[in-house]
């Protein structure tokens, strides 16, 4: 189809041309004749070249919609930016994102971190300069989840230019993993006890580290490339031994030590362990020299049967005694014998390379890289010496930080899912009070309504406990004194527990005041109580204790680093069946749970640690099975000067009914149709929108209102751009702003103004008539 139009030219000039042939031989002059001729054959070919130049367009055209097709995928990570000379967007991947070079810039400079480099990029667009541009935005403040990208510019045609801004987040990552990894490596290998060099098959050194350097009193450049017989010669005696060179100082010997490696490996690598004694040896089968006994780096010597035939002094300090003449396996983990078993047959095979292993002993007290090598060997019983590297603490912060990711994703999922969960839930909620409004409380059918109205809240309930363990809600702290509260809810906490269960409470006298959002505590420790509840299902005693505690040193609980200073401490004691110890790592995990289906969400836990961690505090946990639990909270005591707070009544509005215009805009229709109504109901004239341009647009058009009521996310829109654009209107535009996400996500990002208040969703008919009365009655 797409060779049709220049088809129908090619045929038309076909036909053109037998016209005039046949005009030209059926007139009677033969100059007219020619003439026609002449002129049907210039036409003919005008029109044939007019058909090639239809097909070559169409072609170009086919290949420019391929490739804008494949420009347009890159966009999640590509972003390409066409301007003419006026800065007028001509072509994007990224359409509706802004409107001209003026807006893109505003845009881009948010991203970059406050450096040279804004005033660079600002430089370069200005004058239309060719560019390649690497900066980096966003993070913690500590230098880490940053984001990088490139910024290009290439300039053509009177002042146009193309704009390219590419994501290379990802490469900076592994970049960044790997150096850090190399760095480690490094500085183990310079600082280690003992030298290593690297040579080539012909003997040449291709690498040393500083305790090579060190000992020979040389750089490692006067090393390189020189020939290791220069500074080892064979010594008498013992094998392995060698007398080591040192040319600007006295010579030595060592223990020379010769991994198997596979014979194509360019580089061979070799330990020495310096003796500053004479060697004596004991027994034939046993190195007992200083350079192994007195290594810092933990090692024992194996026979073929598995039996430890030695073992240095680091060793033995780290499992507690010395395990010479004992089985090796028996301290290795149960879940790693049959493969360490496996990894020391091939550590005796002399046709085997040797790799080192990963190993767990003792029960996890020491998780170990090993490194095992053939140093010596006696007739047929051959030896084979293990060096253990802690790697307990990377293992230990391995595990924090998939920790941490995990609870991030999960998070994330929490905060992702809140906003239209928490739509859904206002409509529910909304449309219930409106049913609740027809009935009388004795009507089966208000029943049947308050039971929906109480199932949404209890939803609702729940998003918040997502969004607490999280650490995305919006906290209230205040200096409370924990003691008053705790004997404030008591009467609660025994209608929790019931009769079987006593409930003792001791507290602190003179208890240090704290910083914390006090509804978000009491959820804590209600939650601490309902569990402790469950665990002791035949009865027990459930403890509450408050105390001052001062932490002179750093000290450090689980993944958990807590910096020294003075907290107040809360326990939560029972005498309940305890957790297990293989249950305990994961008990703070969002809908982990050993209780039956239907007995809990597994969410608990999971807010109570969310709330303490957002508030600056910790979460401590001691258990034994069938004994008890033991849960410590630990929250930073409060310096500074303590105002008296009045206690502030508030004053229920029994008369919800107002006046006023107000413009509702709401992207949700169930949420939008509910609101309306309802304000309608109080009193209040409304207009609604859909959409924030929508809103936008009735203002532009001399629209009045009295309050803007305003969803936060919303598309092309959102809340917060729609209030900016119409305070450029009406400057003084009282805004209240709903959403499903807390407040503070978006807050920050609005100028401190009293005139602009926040409504969380899911909200009731009476918070929504509430707040509008509030906000106009406070500000008129």
């Amino acid at each position: 189809m797409r060779f049709f139009p220049s088809v129908l030219v090619f045929i038309a000039a076909l036909i053109w041309a037998s016209a005039f042939i046949y005009l030209s031989l059926n007139v009677q002059d033969i100059l007219e004749g020619f003439s026609l001729l002449a002129i049907g054959t210039i036409s003919s070919f005008v029109l044939a070249y007019w058909a090639r130049l239809i097909h070559r367009n169409q072609r170009l055209y086919e290949r420019f919609r391929f490739l804008q097709t494949g420009i347009a995928s890159l966009a999640p990570t590509i972003e390409s930016v066409i301007f003419d000379n006026t800065g007028k967007i001509v072509w994007t991947t990224h359409p509706n994102a802004y409107p001209n070079l003026t807006e893109f810039s505003r845009k881009l400079f948010l991203r970059i971190k406050s450096s040279e480099k804004t005033a660079e990029i600002q430089r370069v667009i200005d004058q239309r300069e060719r560019c390649d541009i690497l900066f980096c935005g966003g993070g913690n403040g500590l230098g880490q989840d940053q984001k990088w990208w490139t910024f290009s510019q290439a300039p053509f045609d009177k002042n146009s230019s193309i704009i390219i801004v590419k994501d290379v987040t990802t490469h900076f990552d592994t970049y960044h993993h790997l150096k850090h990894n190399y760095q480690q490596l490094e500085k183990f290998l310079d600082e280690a006890p003992f030298a290593i060099f690297y040579t080539s098959g012909q003997g040449k050194i291709l690498g040393v580290n500083q305790t090579f350097c060190q000992w020979l009193e040389l750089s490692q450049d006067q090393c390189l490339g020189r020939n290791i017989t220069d500074f080892l010669k064979e010594s008498d005696g013992y094998k392995g031994l060698v007398k080591v060179v040192n040319k600007n100082g006295p010579s030595f010997k060592a223990l020379l030590f010769k991994p198997t490696i596979a014979p194509q490996t360019r580089l061979r690598p070799s330990i020495l362990c310096k003796f500053e004694t004479p060697i004596a040896l004991v027994h034939e089968e046993i190195l007992t020299e200083s350079a192994f006994i007195d290594a810092a780096i933990p090692a024992v010597t194996l026979n073929h049967l598995g039996t430890i035939t030695s073992s240095n002094s680091a060793f033995n300090a780290i499992l507690g005694e010395n395990y010479v003449k004992r089985e090796f396996a028996h301290l290795v983990h149960p879940g790693q014998r049959e493969e360490v078993a496996r990894k020391l047959q091939k550590a005796f095979d002399q046709r085997s390379p040797i790799l080192p292993f990963e190993i767990r002993l003792d029960h996890n007290k020491l998780q170990a890289t090993v490194y095992a090598s053939r140093p010596y060997q006696k007739g047929y019983h051959q030896e084979v010496m293990l060096q253990f590297i802690d790697i307990s603490e990377q293992k230990r912060l391995e595990d924090q930080f998939i920790q941490s990711q995990k609870m991030q994703a999960v998070g994330q999922l929490a905060g992702g899912i809140a906003h239209d969960f928490n739509n859904l839930l206002t409509a529910m909620i909304g449309y219930s009070d409106l049913l609740l409004q027809r009935y009388l409380p004795n009507d089966p059918s208000y029943t049947d309504v308050m039971q929906i109205k109480q199932n949404a809240n209890r939803a609702a309930n729940l998003v918040r406990q997502l969004l607490a363990f999280s650490r995305r809600q919006t906290l209230q702290p205040k200096v409370v004194n924990i003691t008053d509260h705790l004997v404030e809810i008591s009467t609660l906490l025994r209608r929790l527990i019931g009769a079987g269960i006593e409930l003792k409470m001791s507290h602190a006298r003179d208890l240090w005041p704290v910083k914390v959002d006090i509804g978000q505590f009491e959820q804590v420790i209600i939650n601490l109580v309902v569990n402790a509840r469950d665990a002791m299902k035949g009865g027990g005693t459930l403890t509450i204790k408050t105390l001052n505690h001062q932490f002179l040193k750093q000290q450090r609980h689980g993944h958990d680093l807590i910096p020294k200073g003075e907290y107040i401490s809360i326990e939560v004691i029972d005498t309940g069946h305890g957790i297990a110890p293989e249950n305990l790592p994961y008990i703070f995990e969002p809908f982990f749970s050993t209780k039956e289906v239907g007995e809990g969400t597994g969410l608990g836990l999971s807010t109570v640690y969310g709330i303490v961690k957002q508030t600056g505090g910790f979460v401590l946990v001691d258990s034994q099975v069938n004994q008890g639990t033991t849960f410590n909270i630990l929250l930073p005591r409060y310096v500074g000067a303590i105002e008296d707070e009045t206690i502030k009544v508030d004053q229920q509005i029994s008369d919800l009914t107002g006046g006023g215009k107000v413009l509702l805009v709401e992207d949700e229709d169930a949420v939008r149709m509910f609101s309306a109504r309802a304000l309608r109901e109080k009193g209040y004239e409304v207009i609604e929108a859909a959409s924030g341009d929508a809103a936008l647009d009735l203002v532009k058009g001399g629209q009045e209102f009295d309050i803007l009521v305003t969803d936060v996310v919303m598309p092309k829109m959102d809340g917060p751009t729609l209030c900016k654009k119409i305070r450029d209107i009406h400057p003084n535009a009282r805004t209240i702003f709903i959403s499903g996400y807390t407040e503070d996500t978006f807050r920050k990002n609005l100028d401190s103004d009293a005139n602009i208040h926040f409504l969380p969703k899911p909200f009731t008919l009476k918070d929504l008539a509430l707040k509008v009365k509030e906000v106009l009655g406070s500000e008129s």
